[in-house]
Formats: structure tokens, sequence, C-alpha cells
């Protein structure tokens, strides 16, 4: 029987979970300093522009109309948090990311750490936006988080092997 399960095989999604994360962590970071950069009304004027096709032909469709809703909604307070939080938030993956490819065994931990309140924060955002995207973003970065920490267990197993 083979197993699907094996060594080769975690090493894969490991690197393609980092990698992933890594490229939602330069999007966050773009889309930080877009928000940053745009302001307010460049950023509704862009929500509409977007919208406005779907709008005219499905005037109850949604998910357009909860876009719009969202992003008449922002407040300054909630602008800045954004900002803030998907450039920090955005860094750190991507500064983690690399250091997980690079083999850095302290990043390993570090990631865990510093990921399990960012996936903290997201489950509670499920509960309180009810929003399935969130829900599907939690499960993913619980997984990546999960093969993050089994790859640490080998590698310090295999560390610890090598010394002996």
């Amino acid at each position: 029987m083979i197993n699907i399960f094996g060594r080769k095989f975690i090493d894969d999604i490991f690197a393609l979970g980092v990698l992933i994360k890594s490229f939602f962590g330069f999007f966050e970071v773009f889309a930080g300093i877009f928000l940053a950069t745009t302001g307010r009304i460049v950023t509704n004027n862009m929500i509409i522009a977007l919208t406005q096709q779907e709008v005219a032909e499905d005037p109850k469709d949604i998910f357009v109309n909860y876009v719009i809703k969202i992003s008449n909604n922002i407040f300054s307070s909630v602008h800045i948090f954004a900002i803030v939080y998907l450039i920090f938030h955005g860094l750190v993956n991507v500064f983690l990311a690399v250091s997980l490819l690079k083999g850095k065994l302290w990043a390993y931990p570090v990631a865990i750490v510093l990921f399990l309140p960012f996936l903290i924060y997201q489950v509670y955002r499920c509960f309180s936006a009810q929003s399935w995207w969130l829900i599907f973003l939690s499960i993913f970065d619980a997984l990546v988080i999960l093969i993050i920490y089994l790859e640490y267990k080998r590698k310090l197993i295999s560390e610890a092997v090598s010394v002996k």
C-alpha cells in the first residue's frame, strides 16, 4: 500500500502552504498600502466601478450588495485598523514564509506563536461577521499551522538523530 502521507508528501504540502501564505502576505501588504494611499473616497469609487456592471444586471445580487454595504460602512478607525492589520500581518507572513522555506529552525515555533493570535482573531471575526470567506481562511491557516508543527517536529527528530 502506498503511504500518501509520507515525508515527501508532507514536505510538498508544507512548501505549498508556506508559498500560499507568502503570496497572501504580499497581497496583504499591497492591499494595506493601497488602502493607506487611496483614502475612503477612492476606495468607495473603486468598489462602485467594480460592482456597477453586476448591479446593473442583478440589483438584488447578495454578494455585490454586501461588498457595497461594507465599503459604505467603513469608518476611519476601522480603515486605519485595516491598514495596520494588513501591512503587519502581510509582513509577518512574508518574513516567516521566507525563513521557513530557508529551513531556519527558529522560524517554526515563532511562526506558530505569531500565526495563532491571527487565527484566533479570524475565528472570532467568523462568528461576529458570519463570513464564509473567513471560515475558509481560518481552516487554511489552521492547517498551515498544523503542517508547520509537523515539519518542525520532523526537523527536530532528524537533527537529534544526526547528532548521535
